[in-house]
């Protein structure tokens, strides 16, 4: 991968992507990748386990989700186990810009050709920067559990009732306009593959909603 930096550009711009959410590390990034020695670099809190998820068709007609683990830099206001949510703007991102040297930045920060006018254009295709982690998604499960106790299945399951509720109750605060039309374009693959946690989300809302009225 070439090393691109404007810094004249990246100054005008103001951190467009990374307003958007933090870039995304390969395992490249890490010179020990054992659970362990992960779970140290987690602890500094500045990363977060994330997921991307696949949809697949049965033959029986219905629809799943499948999670597939790897790690980003920690955006505004969330834990280290993030398997799902509205994006929101990297926590390294500072008043002077990134708060990593470009040697040290995420590989899917140093992956960004500097475009005037913005947005920035990656080099490769972000797949091709955390495919890798396709060999360490029992490592990163691991983890999960160890945070947070609950098995992949579970967090995410909590994290799609969560991020159902934030869309039924407007609750954009810090979301960038291009991560709500990501998330529009892929709400109907998430109601049809979890039915059953958009009705607890709606029921959360409709009793938080019943509670505020009586007061």
């Amino acid at each position: 991968m070439s090393i691109y930096e404007n810094k004249d550009i990246c100054s005008a711009c103001g951190g467009y992507c990374c307003k958007k959410s933090g870039c995304d590390y390969a395992t490249k990034d890490f010179d020990d990748l054992g659970v362990n020695a992960l779970y140290q670099k987690l602890e500094e809190g500045n990363i977060s386990i994330v997921t991307f998820l696949s949809f697949k068709r049965l033959g029986n007609g219905m629809l799943i989700a499948n999670p597939f683990l790897y790690l980003r830099a920690r955006n505004s206001d969330r834990g280290v186990v993030d398997l799902l949510s509205f994006k929101k703007q990297c926590s390294m991102l500072k008043e002077d810009g990134c708060s990593y040297s470009l040697e040290d930045r995420p590989s899917g920060g140093v992956n960004l050709i500097p475009k005037d006018p913005k947005p920035c254009k990656p080099e490769v295709s972000p797949f091709e920067i955390v495919k890798e982690w396709e060999r360490y998604q029992k490592v990163l499960s691991r983890l999960v559990k160890r945070f947070t106790g609950m098995s992949v299945e579970a967090k995410l399951r909590e994290d799609v009732i969560k991020l159902f509720e934030d869309i039924l109750e407007e609750n954009f605060q810090g979301v960038n306009e291009v991560e709500l039309e990501d998330v529009r374009g892929m709400t109907h693959s998430l109601l049809e593959a979890f039915p059953s946690e958009y009705k607890t989300a709606l029921k959360n809302v409709k009793d938080r909603r019943k509670i505020y009225m009586k007061k």
